[in-house]
């Protein structure tokens, strides 16, 4: 039985990563490819399994455009690393800094003296014609002599197994997090592997870019605070937006949470602006002001250009800085090199042509069908073109394209690419691969992250681009280390007031707490209350008697009460109970509350811990399931078995989110707004609850399975039994769900954790309690004020009124508190508005 290693075939038209000539493994591969052979194919694809089942756990997803409405495609990575020497690695690295530094003094010439321009290296037409270049933007400088902070450099080998410069990515160059996430399962996966190869560690990268992110702050500035600027948890890459976030220990904000006031830039934290002096930004650059650059930006901050042109504030990488992802550059770059840096870069680009120039134009029309092109301005479209694969129609109209508009266009030779051992079904097979690596702004240099993020084609077929957005596979990218890497401390510098606990908190991610809060109560509530009914209704349908007939009725009723669906849904209590189980466009049914608890996790996913990601994760998928029913035949064709196991695997990972909440967040001002958005909903939940089916009664025989129902539907009737040892009382029952002040469940209890949590928000300035905390004092003393005794008896119609007007007033009150402290705390943007005309 061959081994994997030695099943192995490279394709004899490309260099091959792992083997060389002799179709033996190469040096620095023998370790990786003898541990390969002793695990086997069948061990390699269990632990793919096993690291596919890591990556759902973090919520690690790449979020491909039009493939999905919300967030949780899945980041696929191969298990199998990409290798390089320590040998090669250091002419890589060399050669990465050289390229950094060059593209940092193109850019600090483009939007400063222009002198390349009037040198006749870079034609107008290419700078001016291409999209990233941002003429708002001139004459901004960075702190210090380096204007370009990071960029991401994309490497490929050609035949000859020679590396060429494919892109380069400085608008906001993506991966880190994902290399980062990368490295994290494959250790976990293979943990001894990973220690026994020998491998360049990535933390000591992530402590330089988390120095390099202070140091380019404004001078003067002892004590910065940086921020990640993200366009939001529905962009491509949201997931590392919160990786960079939590590693670097820097607060994850959205344009709304930010504001341009006088000269400096400011985070809206709750009760307070706080400066920012440093955004590391992750929002393409014409979006990030909507005065000076896209109006019709809804992800900017008005303002953010004028702050960084008076130098308060540091954005990188800097806006305009897109202009190097300009594939017409790389015609030029030799001999920019020779002018900027006496001599031509190490790393060659790929080799390219300007249509813009007559003499080329005719030489890449001549060879269109087996060029690269690639528009330099999205009026030519945005997608490189491989003439290869295009019919003659195709290229008959790019080349009308072409020479309509000929400026616009760059040709390049394709490049073979080297293929690299991946994991599949079959075995190991070689696919072409990519390697981006990054440079970031640092100690007078540039600091390169040891290896990057190798990207592998998902499928052996064509010779296109490798893409994320077209499903390639992702590597952790191993360099190895030539001798014992030395222990650096994690931090260093003088030593600061450490933060207050209480402060840094964004509205936006305050108000995803809240909601996250709210959401997760609501779900578990109706949860509970379905699992009753499904418990009981077979019981009570099956006895035939008039009492369990109308007890069932009422629970329908409250059921529809309580989730505000009575009217959206069939009276038949099934049907009820199904579709308020499955239905996630119906506000009140369990899938919508869940959808919109993980629409807020989402939000707010730098401030949740990554065990709690194992919980959404699992939620996430029992909402996939609900969409189409466990037997295939549709949502609401679940059996009852099916429904009952569906309501329990979600009671278990909503109780497991609760547990996380309560037990392992720290008790600052995000917890509170999480907790009190719990407490609140979860009185409002047992107010409904009362309302709907103790504020009169249904007869001395169906009162009793109506109380029973209730208690347990509010996870009370151990306590109940075990204290009230006598038949179901209704004034019982009020004592434990209103006043009992040592029953979680009770509004007592509630209404105390509330108003603690809003006694920890920012308070007024003049001392006074804000508008929600005065409601909920009211609903707290009228409480307090009840007599469960005297609200338990019913009139002469039987109607329990007094209960049904202190729980209306409650309701009121507590639904008037929320929306103050909505109003107050939370910011709500305005629609912009064009003033063109106006």
């Amino acid at each position: 039985m061959l081994t994997p290693s030695a099943s192995y075939r490279a394709p004899p038209e490309r260099y091959d990563e792992m083997l060389g000539g002799d179709g033996r493994p190469r040096a620095h591969w023998e370790h990786l490819s003898g541990a390969i052979n002793a695990l086997g194919v069948d061990e390699l694809l269990r632990r793919r399994a096993e690291a596919e089942r890591v990556m759902e756990q973090d919520g690690a997803v790449y979020n491909a455009y039009g493939a999905s409405a919300r967030p949780g495609q899945p980041w696929r990575l191969d298990v199998l690393p990409a290798v390089l020497s320590s040998r090669e690695w250091q002419g890589i690295e060399s050669a990465v800094a050289e390229r950094a530094e060059l593209l940092g003094l193109v850019l600090e010439d483009l939007y400063g003296p222009r002198d390349l321009l009037r040198r006749g290296l870079l034609p107008p037409e290419v700078v001016f014609g291409h999209d990233g270049f941002l003429l708002a933007c001139d004459g901004i400088r960075l702190p210090g002599e380096r204007q370009l902070f990071c960029v991401g450099t994309d490497l490929g080998r050609d035949g000859s197994g020679r590396w060429v410069v494919i892109a380069d990515r400085a608008q906001s160059p993506s991966g880190f997090g994902y290399a980062l996430q990368n490295r994290t399962v494959v250790s976990r996966v293979l943990p001894s592997l990973v220690r026994d190869a020998g491998v360049h560690r990535l933390a000591p990268f992530f402590r330089t870019l988390r120095g390099a992110l202070r140091d380019i702050a404004p001078p003067g500035v002892e004590d910065p605070r940086v921020v990640v600027l993200t366009p939001g948890p529905w962009n491509e890459t949201a997931f590392e937006h919160a990786v960079l976030s939590s590693t670097l220990g820097y607060p994850l904000v959205e344009g709304s949470d930010l504001i341009a006031k006088g000269d400096g830039l400011w985070m809206r934290s709750l009760g307070a602006l706080e400066p920012v002096h440093v955004v590391l930004r992750r929002v393409d650059g014409g979006w990030c002001d909507p005065l000076e650059l896209r109006r019709d930006s809804q992800l900017g901050v008005p303002g953010l250009v004028e702050a960084t042109r008076r130098g308060t504030v540091s954005v990188v990488n800097t806006l305009g800085s897109s202009i190097l992802e300009n594939p017409a550059l790389m015609r030029f770059l030799p001999a920019i090199g020779r002018h900027l840096l006496g001599r031509e870069p190490e790393l060659p680009c790929v080799e390219s042509w300007w249509c813009g120039l007559p003499a080329e134009r005719a030489h890449v029309l001549e060879r269109l069908d087996q060029l690269v092109l690639r528009p330099i301005t999205a009026a030519a479209g945005s997608k490189s073109l491989f003439g290869a694969q295009l019919s003659q129609l195709e290229l008959e109209d790019l080349r009308r394209r072409i020479e309509h508009r000929p400026s616009a266009w760059v040709a390049q030779d394709p490049v073979t690419l080297s293929s690299v051992p991946t994991l599949t079904d079959a075995g190991l097979l070689p696919r072409r691969c990519v390697l981006r690596t990054f440079a970031v702004a640092a100690a007078g240099s540039y600091a390169v992250m040891p290896g990057g993020l190798t990207r592998v084609a998902p499928d052996a077929n064509g010779g296109g681009r490798i893409s994320n957005q077209e499903g390639a596979l992702s590597k952790d990218t191993w360099v190895l280390t030539s001798e014992p890497e030395r222990e650096a401390l994690s931090f260093s510098g003088p030593a600061l007031a450490s933060l207050d606990p209480m402060g840094g908190l964004s509205a936006r991610a305050a108000e995803n707490l809240w909601w996250l809060g709210r959401y997760a109560e609501r779900a578990e509530a109706v949860t509970r209350l379905l699992r009753v009914m499904h418990d009981q209704r077979s019981e009570l349908l099956g006895s035939g008697g008039d009492a369990g007939k109308r007890a069932l009725a009422t629970l329908g009723t409250a059921l529809g009460a309580v989730t505000g669906a009575a009217s959206a849904v069939p009276p038949d209590t099934g049907v009820l109970q199904r579709t308020l189980l499955v239905d996630d466009h119906l506000p009140g049914s369990v899938a919508h509350a869940v959808r919109a608890m993980l629409d807020a996790a989402y939000g707010v996913r730098d401030q949740l811990s990554s065990d709690t990601w194992l919980v959404v994760g699992s939620l996430d998928r029992q909402l996939l399931r609900l969409r189409t029913g466990g037997n295939g035949g549709g949502a609401l064709s679940l059996s009852d078995a099916e429904a009952r196991e569906t309501l329990q695997r979600l009671m278990q990972g909503l109780l497991a989110l609760g547990g996380l909440g309560e037990e392992s967040m720290v008790r600052d001002l995000g917890w509170r707004f999480l907790d009190g958005g719990r407490r609140l909903e979860r009185c409002l939940q047992v107010i409904a609850l009362l309302r709907a089916t103790l504020a009169r009664t249904d007869g001395a025989a169906a009162d009793p399975l109506v109380l029973e129902a209730v208690v347990a539907s509010t996870e009370s009737i151990i306590i109940y039994r075990r204290r009230y040892r006598a038949h179901a009382q209704v004034p019982d029952a009020l004592e434990l769900l209103l006043l009992d002040p040592g029953n979680p469940r009770s509004l007592a209890f509630g209404l105390d954790r509330l108003t603690r949590d809003l006694g920890a928000l920012p308070a007024r300035s003049d001392g006074r309690l804000r508008k929600d905390q005065q409601l909920v004092l009211r609903a707290t003393t009228a409480l307090a004020l009840a007599d469960h005794v005297a609200l338990a008896v019913p009139d002469e119609d039987g109607e329990r009124s007094g209960l049904a007007a202190l729980l209306d007033e409650l309701h009121d009150l507590l639904s008037r508190a929320a929306d103050a402290l909505e109003r107050e705390q939370f910011v709500h943007r305005l629609p912009q508005q064009n003033l063109e005309g106006s």
